[in-house]
């Protein structure tokens, strides 16, 4: 029984800062401008901020790890093999 899920939400306290390597000091920003609001709704990255330096920027809200992989492709593999067997029952009644 698979029961892991297929993206994991990241959590940026336990991320390096890419401007002073630091771990523990991302914090999220709130977007300034249309355009990062529009970017954080549309896309799984966010603004963040670092409480050290002060860089701003943005990072990925989300993760993909190998067992995620895995499981995606085996949620395709059974969508795949799950049409095809539809697909032969109603190619029999046409």
């Amino acid at each position: 029984m698979i029961t892991q899920g297929l993206i994991f939400k990241k959590n940026p306290l336990y991320e390096k800062c890419p401007s002073c390597s630091l771990t523990g000091t991302l914090r999220k920003s709130r977007p300034r401008k249309t355009v990062e609001k529009i970017v954080r709704t549309l896309t799984p990255y966010g603004p963040y901020r670092c409480k050290k330096c002060g860089w701003r920027g943005y990072r990925s809200r989300l993760v993909l790890t190998t067992q995620s992989v895995k499981n995606g492709i085996l949620y395709l593999l059974m969508v795949a093999f799950s049409a095809f067997i539809v697909y032969q029952i109603l190619k029999r009644f046409v």
